[in-house]
This record gives C-alpha cells, sequence and structure tokens, in this order.
C-alpha cells in the first residue's frame, strides 16, 4: 500500500510539473497553425477536381515574388472579377470547384493556391504570401482591366484577401466569411477558459489583422458569421463586424464554418453589396 501511494504521488507530482510548465511557457502559435496544406504527389498537368462540371476553365502558372502559383480563372470574362481567397486546408484542386460554384453567380472567379499549397510553389507561411503578394496585386489588375475588382476571402482566407485589398488601387467590394478580425483574436478565443494560459504567436502573423488591412479600403464590405461554427466561433465574426462598423453584417444562425456562403441568404446579400454603386 506504502507503495503505491509513493508511485501514485509521482504521478501527481509529474503532472502538476508539466500542467506548471504549459502555463508558465504558454502556447505558441507558428506558420504550421495557421497554413496546414493537404499533402500528396505533385501533378504534372493543372487542373481542379470536378472541373467538367464548369465551364470557361483556364489553368496557369506564374511567377509571383520569385515563386510559382498556380491560377485557375473560371467563367467568362465578364462582370466583376471575383479573386476568392481559401481556408487555411483548401486549395484548387481538392475545393476548387466548389468555391467556384459559389461566387460564379456574381462574376468571373479566380482561384489561386497559396505558396506550399497545390499546385503552387515555396514554402506555405505569412512570409512567403507577403513576397507573392507585391506582384500578384498588378497582375489581378491587369487582369480586371476595367472591370470591379472583388475580395471574397473564406476563413483564413480573409486575412489574405485583406491584405491584398488593402493594395489594389479600386475594389468595388470586399467579402469575409466565417474569418476574424486578427490571430491576436483567434488567440484569445483559443484560450481555454478560466485558465491563465499565455498564447503567443510569431510576429510574422501580426500583419493578419483585417480592419488594419481595410482601413484605407474605400469599398462595401459584407461579413458573414455563422452559428454554428466550430473552426471559428461566431463570436469572432461579431467582433470583426463591430470593428468594421460601416461593414454589413449577416450572421446564419444554423450556417457552419463551410456551409455559410452557400446559404441563400447570403447569396442574395452578396448580391445587394454588389449591387451598391
Amino acid at each position: 500500500m506504502r507503495r503505491f501511494l509513493i508511485v501514485v504521488n509521482v504521478m501527481l507530482l509529474f503532472v502538476l510539473i508539466l500542467a506548471g510548465g504549459l502555463l508558465w511557457r504558454g502556447l505558441h502559435i507558428d506558420d504550421s497553425v495557421v497554413f496546414m496544406p493537404v499533402q500528396r504527389p505533385d501533378r504534372d498537368v493543372l487542373s481542379i477536381r470536378g472541373q467538367e462540371a464548369l465551364s470557361d476553365v483556364r489553368h496557369d502558372r506564374i511567377a509571383f515574388g520569385g515563386l510559382d502559383i498556380a491560377l485557375t480563372t473560371v467563367g467568362p470574362s465578364e462582370g466583376p472579377l471575383i479573386v476568392s481567397c481559401f481556408g487555411n486546408a483548401s486549395d484548387r484542386y481538392e475545393q476548387g470547384a466548389d468555391y467556384a460554384a459559389k461566387i460564379l453567380p456574381f462574376g468571373q472567379v479566380l482561384l489561386w493556391d497559396y505558396p506550399g499549397y497545390g499546385d503552387s510553389g515555396g514554402k506555405p507561411g505569412a512570409d512567403a504570401l507577403e513576397r507573392v503578394v507585391g506582384d500578384f496585386v498588378p497582375w489581378i489588375e491587369a487582369q480586371a482591366g476595367s472591370r470591379p475588382i472583388v475580395y471574397w476571402g473564406h476563413s483564413l482566407g480573409g486575412f489574405v484577401c485583406a491584405n491584398l485589398a488593402a493594395r489594389t488601387r479600386k475594389v468595388a467590394a470586399v467579402v469575409l466569411e466565417t474569418t476574424a478580425p486578427s490571430v491576436g483574436a483567434v488567440a484569445r478565443t483559443w484560450t481555454p477558459s478560466g485558465l491563465p494560459l499565455r498564447v503567443t504567436y510569431d510576429a510574422a502573423l501580426s500583419r493578419f489583422d483585417i480592419p488594419d488591412a481595410l482601413a484605407g479600403v474605400d469599398a462595401p464590405v459584407l461579413i458573414l458569421g455563422a452559428g454554428r461554427d466550430r473552426v471559428l466561433p461566431v463570436s469572432l465574426s461579431r467582433e470583426l463586424a463591430d470593428a468594421l462598423p460601416r461593414a454589413t453584417y449577416l450572421e446564419l444562425p444554423e450556417a457552419t464554418h463551410f456551409s455559410a456562403g452557400f446559404d441563400p441568404r447570403a447569396q442574395a446579400a452578396v448580391a445587394a453589396l454588389l449591387a451598391k454603386p
């Protein structure tokens, strides 16, 4: 019995030491947490799964910031050019057809793989994205010509599209779907309630701040929140709406992280957004 109690006490001490170490060091969010590309063998031919159901599909691979970036445009070159920015585990091949179907009613869709994702080269991360953006925005503007440019960012894509919009000379509209104000806000939300746990993140991720990025963007903004979001709780969408008081906020109580943009009410809100002068 005495030996058993000694073993139990040693185990409890070990657990307390681990817990104390976690509380002292905290949790750290880096690129590996924010960027999670699906790993699969390289493909020689650019494509997207299910593209046979789409029309006017064109693939390309272009160097931006010294990195080869894979792109796909879907739909005729009429109406707005709508740049889609994926969530952190999505790419053109796996989810491109779904993203395109969601956005096609409103214009031509531009899908692109982040560095290290899908068919794009480079290593995934905030610094690699920063390298790409400088060259990518002028290319987007050239592709649009006189047509309006719209940015539609989902989840992680909200941060990415906001940074693209900040560098675009004329933005027609921005759609922010089930995203968050900043990486800092996400870190606070992910901190267990009542636990004095310190959550930190890489300095490079501090540029993922949507209100800051859109401060100089004079374009209507639509924020879509999902009541059943289990990835980025709807409280983050509400916080983003509070930080962007000029934006239109639509909360869909039964929508999930991935379904919000397909909801008929969301589609009607996007149509109304794009109808604004």
